[in-house]
């Protein structure tokens, strides 16, 4: 009887236990399914392969051979990258001779039947051949040109690029390529520099200081932003042309008039001396400026004047930095005050901090503006002393069509700078977006 007792009292025991551990363990809470987060979901997952797909095209394409894309292949059939060193003695020999001595090099194996049936290829030097065959070959030589370091370390290595990554070798050396890359690299910082500038003082001007007419001619600069760029490119390049007949033709002749030359005289020389030392002679052109053997010419046409003054100030950018401004709480301000700080103090010392987000996008925006512009250096240069990196994608646009894996290499080439410049400031960008008001 007592052991039918316990037996029955262990069972109880047990069954509480498991209904306290049901009762402890949370549920399985039921899977609902909302069909309208599905349908957003597809939607936003289209959107997204609509706007990559683009990108996985000219990148793909941009490594494939002419083969390829006259078949249509969505991947590149050729090697990515192989790279050979070679000497110059290498590099100076006929591709007969090589075939003759049983030196055929490797890099060349997949074009070795091509070019044994060919007598005008076989009198060819290596070097001449990876200069004339113009898809997936490439010749590439490192060298240190670095002033200073060149006698410490000397490097002069030279290599054969073969595969889809030789055409980005081949368009960067196609038709100046690389000149227009470093052309727009200086059009963008200097239009950076001088836009910023002006955006934030005008910004903080509109924004802080109180003078008679400012609501009203900050609504007049405002109505500017809804004429078309088409329009006032005319204007702009008469008013453009205007000051390069004043300062290449009425200024230097003013200048001893004027008492310029003689002062021109005691300060030039000794800068003119640091700026040769220095090898910048040539850059935006301070040798003319400070050059002592004639007076100062300053052309703007085919030059970067006539390429970043027209764009030192911007209405979006003042107009976003602003918006900004007005968020900060005057307590700030009257704090500053109180210190003895002036506007300016003010400015540079605690509202552009607080404002690095907005100050950053602005940049961002003025630099996707300046590398993509292509209307007005076509209207304002004639060289390619100072065309940007737009107008060098129409190199690879020839009376037979368009090398179109090269035209593609460039496009990624001009996109690179940009997509690196938004990895860095995507944060910032984002808080600028977000944090900036809409009211003042």
């Amino acid at each position: 009887m007592a052991s039918t007792t316990t037996t029955t009292a262990r069972a109880q025991t047990g069954e509480s236990s498991e209904a306290r551990a049901q009762a402890l363990t949370p549920g399985r809470r039921p899977i609902v399914v909302n069909p309208f987060r599905i349908v957003v979901y597809v939607l936003l997952t289209f959107g997204a392969l609509v706007f990559v797909l683009p990108f996985f095209w000219m990148v793909s394409t941009s490594l494939q051979s002419v083969g390829d894309i006259t078949r249509g292949r969505a991947f590149p059939s050729i090697p990515f990258l192989e790279v050979t060193e070679v000497t110059e003695e290498e590099l100076n020999r006929t591709l007969q001779d090589l075939l003759d001595s049983g030196e055929f090099p490797s890099y060349l194996s997949a074009v070795r039947g091509q070019i044994e049936n060919s007598n005008r290829q076989r009198a060819l030097t290596v070097d001449e051949y990876l200069r004339t065959q113009r898809y997936g070959y490439a010749e590439v030589r490192v060298q240190n040109q670095i002033p200073g370091l060149k006698d410490i370390w000397p490097i002069d290595k030279r290599y054969v690029v073969v595969g889809g990554a030789a055409h980005y070798v081949e368009a960067w050396d196609e038709s100046n390529f690389s000149e227009y890359f470093f052309n727009s690299v200086q059009i963008a910082a200097l239009t950076i520099i001088g836009q910023t500038i002006t955006s934030v003082m005008a910004a903080y001007a509109f924004a802080r200081i109180e003078f008679p007419g400012r609501n009203l001619l900050f609504s007049l600069f405002i109505a500017t932003i809804f004429i078309p760029t088409m329009v006032v490119l005319i204007p702009n390049r008469k008013l453009v042309t205007e000051f390069h007949n004043f300062f290449t033709q009425d200024f230097p002749a003013k200048q001893e008039a004027w008492g310029i030359t003689d002062a021109r005289r005691a300060i030039a020389e000794p800068i003119y001396s640091v700026i040769d030392g220095l090898g910048l002679e040539n850059f935006l052109g301070l040798g003319d400026a400070f050059t002592v053997d004639g007076p100062i010419v300053w052309p703007w046409m085919d030059n970067w004047p006539a390429l970043v003054v027209p764009f030192l100030a911007s209405t979006f950018s003042i107009f976003l930095l602003r918006q900004f401004f007005l968020q900060i709480p005057e307590d700030l301000w009257d704090a500053a005050r109180i210190d003895g700080a002036s506007h300016l103090r003010y400015l540079f010392m605690i509202v552009l901090p607080i404002s690095r987000a907005a100050v950053v996008t602005t940049v961002l925006f003025t630099f996707i503006g300046t590398w993509n512009a292509l209307e007005w250096p076509i209207l304002v240069t004639f060289t390619d002393s100072w065309r940007p990196i737009s107008y060098g994608l129409y190199a690879f646009k020839t009376e037979a069509g368009s090398d179109l894996n090269l035209l593609m290499a460039g496009s990624v080439i001009t996109l690179v700078p940009v997509l690196i410049l938004y990895l860095f400031a995507q944060r910032q960008f984002t808080e600028g977006i977000a944090t900036t008001g809409l009211k003042g």
